[in-house]
């Protein structure tokens, strides 16, 4: 039995008339006829009664009239259902990210998935990326946006942004009057930064200074861009940050380019090797899109 031999008796059984229900699925007559014996043998039971005169259900066409109205579309809506999920334009993904990516590719990338994926439902668990990649490992999360690529052979990494850094600066700040920063002349500023603990991007932003022969002096170390905003607005000191944290607009704070930066802050896209789904490669897919949001 097949759902185009159920149609076929639907039509029959609304129209009770052979040709009319041709007409309505845009058949020949013999070729519906062909379908409704088929459906009659497969079930050993006759369906219809036919006369010259009329076309009638039998006991048995009642029956299964009764249930097909029901089945048949709960049945047309699974099929459609696991044809979106195959084809990743389906589902369920519970995505990880880093809060920086909130700032700029997140919104950009789930604006355009509610219209090229209005089927998926995203979920979303902020982490740091050592967390995400070891709940990614686990099955806890589907993929995840992390400021590295992960060391863990089972998870793949791909690289979805990589932008530069800018000066956030106090708003009187004397700096604020060139529309570019060179990062030599941080040397010896205030600087509000990420703690040690804090990884690759504190150790670019960092490097990023060093390698121009800056050496500021760290007076706070706070984990939240936001935070160390906040900190610059109340001018206890300069910051360098990813481009994509300008997109907070806090009042007090001004941002300014920084002359021929040599490192990047990246993002990038984890998941597992095994994971094959359609919907999953097809969000990574937008993500990547984006690769130059900032930079």
């Amino acid at each position: 039995m097949n759902l185009r031999r159920l149609d076929c008796f639907l039509a029959v059984a609304r129209e009770l008339h052979f040709r009319r229900a041709a007409e309505r699925l845009h058949t020949a007559q013999p070729a519906l006829s062909a379908q409704i014996a088929k459906l009659e043998h497969e079930l050993g039971v006759a369906l219809f009664e036919r006369s010259r005169r009329k076309v009638t259900l039998t006991p048995a066409g009642a029956a299964l009239l009764a249930r097909a109205r029901l089945l048949v579309p709960t049945l047309r809506d699974a099929l459609a259902e696991a044809t979106s999920i195959g084809e990743g334009r389906a589902g369920r993904l519970t995505v990880g990210f880093v809060g920086s990516a909130a700032y700029q590719l997140l919104p950009r990338v789930l604006r355009v998935a509610e219209k090229e994926l209005p089927t998926v439902q995203i979920v979303l668990r902020e982490a740091t990326s050592p967390v995400q990649a070891e709940a990614l490992a686990v099955g806890e999360l589907d993929l995840a946006v992390t400021r590295v690529p992960s060391p863990l052979p089972a998870l793949s990494s791909t690289k979805i942004v990589a932008e530069p850094f800018v000066v956030a600066l106090p708003a009187r700040h004397p700096l604020t009057r060139n529309k570019v920063v060179a990062a030599k002349r941080l040397d010896g500023l205030p600087l509000v930064t990420l703690p040690s603990g804090a990884g690759v991007l504190r150790d670019a932003m960092l490097a990023e200074l060093a390698d121009a022969g800056a050496s500021p002096r760290i007076v706070d170390e706070v984990f939240e861009m936001p935070t160390i905003l906040g900190l610059v607005a109340a001018g206890r000191g300069v910051a360098l940050v990813p481009a994509a944290v300008s997109e907070l607009r806090l009042k007090g704070v001004v941002f300014r380019r920084l002359r021929s930066p040599k490192r990047h802050a990246e993002l990038w896209a984890l998941k597992r090797r095994d994971d094959q789904r359609p919907v999953v490669r097809t969000l990574i897919q937008l993500l990547s899109r984006f690769s130059n949001v900032a930079g």
